[in-house]
C-alpha cells in the first residue's frame, strides 16, 4: 500500500452507475475500479504594475503524466489515503519539470489576461503532489463491442476512453 494525498470522492460507485444509467437506459454499466491520477498543485504570488499596483495569488495544476497546466480557482482540499500501487499510474513528469511548466503557465496566463504595464513577477508559495480519483466504467455497445468511460469522482464529468 502507498500513502498519497488525494481529493475526497464526491460521487461514489453507486451514484456514478445511477447517473450513467439515466443517460443511457438501455445500456448496462459496470465499474471496474477507481484509479488515482497524479497532479501537481502550485500556488504563486503574482505582482506587477497595471494602472494600480497589482498583488495577488494564482494557482494551477500540472498533469503528472502529460504535463498540461490548468488554472485553479480555489485550493483543493487533500486527504491522506492508502491505495494499492496499481491504482495510480507512475509519474512521467517529475516535480522539477512540473514547477517549470507551472511557472510558465501562470506567467503566460497572467500576462495575457491582465493589462499589466510591467512584466508580472511570479514567486512560488506552495507545491503539492496529489491524486484525483476517477472511476473506470465499462459497458457493451450495440454491436457487442466493449466501451469504456472514465468518470471524475470529484466533479462527476465523464469521458469515453
Amino acid at each position: 500500500m502507498n500513502a498519497i494525498l488525494t481529493q475526497e470522492i464526491v460521487f461514489n460507485e453507486e451514484e456514478v452507475l445511477q447517473g450513467l444509467q439515466q443517460y443511457e437506459k438501455e445500456v448496462e454499466f459496470r465499474i471496474q475500479d477507481v484509479i488515482y491520477y497524479p497532479y501537481y498543485f502550485f500556488e504563486f504570488q503574482v505582482s506587477a504594475k497595471s494602472l494600480l499596483k497589482f498583488r495577488g495569488k494564482a494557482a494551477c495544476t500540472v498533469d503528472g503524466l502529460g504535463g498540461r497546466g490548468a488554472m485553479v480557482d480555489i485550493q483543493p482540499v487533500f486527504y491522506q489515503r492508502q491505495i494499492a500501487p496499481e491504482q495510480a499510474p507512475p509519474l512521467i513528469i517529475n516535480e522539477k519539470e512540473a514547477a517549470g511548466i507551472a511557472e510558465k503557465f501562470v506567467f503566460e496566463n497572467a500576462s495575457t489576461k491582465a493589462k499589466f504595464v510591467t512584466m508580472p513577477k511570479i514567486s512560488e508559495i506552495h507545491r503539492t503532489l496529489f491524486y484525483r480519483p476517477f472511476w473506470l466504467a465499462e459497458f457493451e455497445m450495440a454491436d457487442n463491442s466493449p466501451g469504456h468511460l472514465i468518470v471524475d469522482a470529484v466533479s462527476g464529468s465523464y469521458h469515453p476512453l
